[in-house]
């Protein structure tokens, strides 16, 4: 099975050498592409073995950046049996319980379309400064369920995304037996230096003006209260949670609806829940 794994990069020198590590242990073999925006920061040089995609630095633009990426995976279709989009901050993990890596879930499935169960990293408040050179699932142990990280992010054939690559216009395959765990919140210290940047960078007036990518520009404060504050909440109040999303899964189904060709899902958060063991040192 030939794999293509893309993601698309601007200054990321935290995320990217840990996607980077991520995909070529849990996907060996595949084709890892890194569409590089125009970084400054060095993160993009000397990727060894990665397929670099030089992009001129351009105001960012959630509404044509799906439309690069579509076009960009159409190609790779045509030599690959199947394409992985992901930001450089998201790591898909097939459950340990019942797959050795993603690559052997990949192995066990032919759906179109896939979507993972999507999971929001956060650091509790009991938890240490993230060390990034190590594993990450150890040095955290919480996420929080999040309908817009359940992204159709594994295909077979053609998608066309709507901005922010949420939902497409194929009905995908939800599994609760693949994670994407979204790493922008697993520090603090971390995803407070990236919001200082997103929040300074230029801006397509299009993006600004359909209010999307709305989240990266917030104030300190509100992203400490949405992504901290609330799930520690949370946290408190069942501690014991199960690592179980099937109820959230099932009202994220039972939500979607097709809209102007997408089939667009109700965006919430959820359950809130300690990462097992068993899942321990896979990021």
């Amino acid at each position: 099975m030939k794999i293509a794994i893309v993601t698309m990069a601007y200054n990321e020198h935290v995320m990217l050498p840990i996607w980077v590590r991520h995909y070529r242990h849990q996907c060996p073999g595949a084709a890892l592409f890194v569409i590089d925006h125009g970084s400054t920061d060095g993160s993009t040089r000397g990727l060894d073995g990665i397929k670099v995609i030089p992009l001129a630095r351009s105001p960012h633009n959630d509404d044509q950046r799906p439309v690069l990426i579509a076009s960009i995976q159409r190609g790779l279709l045509t030599d690959h049996d199947l394409v992985i989009y992901t930001d450089a901050d998201e790591m898909l993990l097939a459950d340990p319980r019942r797959h050795g890596s993603l690559l052997a879930f990949l192995q066990t499935t032919g759906s179109d379309v896939i979507a993972p169960t999507g999971l929001h990293m956060f650091q509790a408040p009991d938890e240490k400064p993230l060390d990034a050179a190590r594993p990450i699932l150890g040095q955290r142990r919480h996420v929080w369920f999040g309908a817009g990280m359940c992204k159709p992010t594994i295909a077979r054939v053609p998608l066309r995304w709507h901005p922010g690559f949420h939902c497409c216009d194929h009905f995908p395959e939800y599994r609760s037996d693949l994670y994407q765990f979204h790493l922008a919140t697993m520090d603090r210290e971390v995803s407070l230096r990236r919001l200082l940047l997103t929040r300074n960078m230029d801006w397509a007036p299009e993006t600004l003006a359909n209010g999307h990518g709305a989240h990266q520009r917030i104030s300190d404060d509100e992203h400490i209260r949405r992504s901290y504050d609330v799930p520690a909440g949370l946290l408190r109040q069942r501690p014991e949670a199960p690592f179980d999303f099937d109820a959230d899964l099932r009202r994220l189904v039972g939500s979607i609806r097709l809209v102007d060709g997408f089939y667009v899902p109700t965006y919430f958060r959820g359950t809130v829940a300690r990462v097992p063991d068993e899942f321990i040192g896979l990021i």
